[in-house]
This record gives structure tokens, C-alpha cells and sequence, in this order.
């Protein structure tokens, strides 16, 4: 039972216990007392049994319950307690290893109770101050699906050779990591989540990053969905403690990002990023990565589709490559618009252990 239904039950408890001993305790002098005298008598019968209170096991507990009545008034104003008011684009303020980061934030209008999902967006480079492709329609499907859209926004202040997102990073720098890390906590403070289902999304060196988050994060995150991005062939970390479901999109006539072709990336001056993937290698090793032993897709004159399934958790690693598509966001990706088709994806997964 949760922490905020299990003290009601006991707050009800014991407000029914407390009512039962003072109706006895008042039947037991009824007859004897006089009218006049009764209310001063229930006033001292109520004392009494509240006393007594914590000698009768009303609010005991083998360890998983509520200790005391404080508690279990904390315990009822917990953030899954209160609705969630809509916000839009609230661009909002998480320490971060001592450091001021900002996202922005949009929240669906929910009752109480209801446990919602999260979706950090991470967006390209040089895409701080920009909105993030597609992102009045990822706000209003929030909306409509009750999901949590959170716009991580890159530090401004970092080298050509750092990158505007951390990647392949070395435990001395995982900010970026801890950045995503503390968007979940903050709001997990603030509204009612659903812990299990954490997911990321990305577009070019932002889609790069959300392969920070499925290597790294997976203890907690449940799934990505990305485009326009790849990862080194060999990170410095990708252990799956978790499970990952992964969704990759990408342009075949991509310039920036190449398709079929590993590349050296960033002999830089903070940490080098190596050599990255080709994109059906990337989805080959992730389909390795998650056990998975089907295959199933197909292929067109305009999309290749590439589904590895029967993998560990019953996750998916799943590729839509789109053969006219160059580096920019498409707005739909075999007739579903390019938003939907990423939540689709996501909602599918949770997270399982």
C-alpha cells in the first residue's frame, strides 16, 4: 500500500477506534449521570483514550507503515495527494554539483493520484535558445496523454571541443548526468510521478546524449527515442542494469551525422569522444546489448524499417531509417507526424527492477 493511502486507512482507524472506546466508556455511565453531566464526561473519556493511544497498536507498524500520527499527517500531503496544475514553457532553476541549471518545463492538468510520466528533451547543438523541433505538438500531446515534458537546456559556457552535452563521458565529468538526474528528483518533490517510467528523447547532439542516458542511466530511465544521432563504438560505460528500450530515427542522406560510415569525432581538450558508430551498427550493438533474438522490418523506396524484438524485459530496439532524409527533423516518419511515433514508442516501456 502507498505512503498516502496506507495514513488515511490509519488515520480512519483510529478515529473509529477512538469513537467505539468513548461510546463504551460513555454506555458504561449513562445511567448514572445526569444530562447536564454527560458532555463533561465525554470530554474526559476522549482525553483518556487518547492517552492510551500509543500503548494500543493503532498506529504500531512492522517497519512498512506509518509510526506516529505525525507522521501520517506528513505522509497525506504528499505530493500525490494535490492536482497538477497545467504549465506551459516555465522555464525553471535545479542546483546541479553547485551549479544553477535551467529546463523548461511543461506540466498536464491532473487529479490527485494520478502518476505521471517524464520525458527530458535534449536538444541539438547551438539549440539552447531555440525551441525544440516539433515542440508545440510534444506540448500538447503532454497534455493530452498527461505525460511531463522537461527541456533540459545545455550549459553555455563550455569549449567547441567539450560539446554542449557531455558525451562518452569518464566518471570525472557526468554534470550532464546528474543534470537529468536531478530534473526526476526535483519533480518527483513537486508533482506525482511515475517513477518507472522515465524516458529521454533527442535531436542531432542532443539525440548523442540520450545514448549518455541509456548507457548510463538505465538503473532508472526505461526507454530513448531519438534522431539525427549515434554513439562511440566503444563507450566508456554501457552496462544495462536496468532495461532499455531504444528508438532510433535517421536521415540516410544525412551530411552531418553519417549513415553508413564510422567517424573520429573530438580529440578535444576536456575528454575525446572517439570513434562513432555507423547508424546499423549503433542499432545492432544495442539489439546485442538487450539480448534480443528476433528480427522483423521491411523495406520501401522511401523508408527502411528495422524491429529487434524477443529481447531481454521484452523491450525493443527499434530503427526507422528514412531514405530522402537528410540532418533535419522530419515532421512525419511513415505517415505518423514524428512526435507521436517517439511517444508511442516510449509509453510501450517501463522500467523493471
Amino acid at each position: 500500500m502507498s505512503g498516502w493511502k496506507w495514513a488515511w486507512f490509519t488515520s480512519t482507524r483510529t478515529g473509529d477506534w477512538v469513537q467505539r472506546n468513548v461510546d463504551s466508556c460513555l454506555f458504561s455511565s449513562n445511567d448514572m449521570l445526569h444530562r447536564s453531566r454527560l458532555h463533561t464526561m465525554r470530554v474526559v473519556c476522549v482525553v483518556l483514550l487518547m492517552l492510551m493511544l500509543p500503548l494500543s497498536g493503532c498506529l504500531g507498524s512492522d517497519g512498512g507503515g506509518v509510526q506516529s500520527s505525525g507522521d501520517a499527517v506528513e505522509e497525506v500531503y504528499g505530493a500525490c495527494t494535490a492536482p497538477a496544475e497545467a504549465t506551459t514553457q516555465n522555464m525553471t532553476v535545479v542546483l546541479v554539483d553547485g551549479v544553477e541549471r535551467q529546463y523548461r518545463l511543461t506540466v498536464p492538468a491532473a487529479d490527485a493520484g494520478v502518476a505521471l510520466p517524464i520525458i527530458i528533451a535534449f536538444h541539438g547543438g547551438g539549440g539552447a535558445e531555440e525551441d525544440f523541433p516539433q515542440q508545440n505538438e510534444f506540448d500538447a500531446l503532454a497534455q493530452e496523454e498527461r505525460f511531463i515534458m522537461a527541456y533540459a537546456i545545455a550549459e553555455d559556457d563550455r569549449t567547441a571541443a567539450e560539446g554542449e552535452w557531455f558525451l562518452n563521458t569518464a566518471a570525472t565529468s557526468r554534470e550532464d548526468n546528474n543534470f537529468a538526474e536531478a530534473i526526476v528528483d526535483a519533480l518527483d518533490e513537486q508533482y506525482c510521478i511515475d517513477d518507472t517510467r522515465l524516458y529521454a528523447i533527442g535531436y542531432s547532439l542532443g539525440s548523442m546524449f540520450t545514448y549518455e542516458v541509456a548507457c548510463q542511466l538505465n538503473h532508472r530511465f526505461a526507454a530513448v527515442a531519438s534522431f539525427a544521432g549515434t554513439m562511440p563504438v566503444a563507450p566508456e560505460t554501457c552496462d544495462l542494469v536496468g532495461n532499455m528500450a531504444v528508438m532510433h530515427v535517421h536521415g540516410k542522406l544525412d551530411m552531418i551525422i553519417d549513415y553508413d560510415d564510422d567517424w573520429d569525432w573530438k580529440d578535444g581538450e576536456h575528454e575525446g569522444v572517439g570513434t562513432m558508430s555507423n547508424i546499423p551498427g549503433m542499432i545492432d550493438a544495442w539489439s546485442v546489448r538487450a539480448a534480443c533474438t528476433d528480427d522483423a522490418g521491411e523495406s520501401t523506396l522511401t523508408l527502411e524499417h528495422i524491429i529487434h524484438h524477443g529481447c531481454e524485459a521484452d523491450v525493443r530496439i527499434e530503427h526507422y531509417g528514412i531514405e530522402f532524409q537528410g540532418h533535419g527533423w522530419p515532421d512525419q516518419v511513415n505517415g505518423t507526424e514524428t512526435y507521436r511515433l517517439m511517444w508511442n514508442f516510449l509509453s510501450e516501456f517501463a522500467h523493471v527492477g
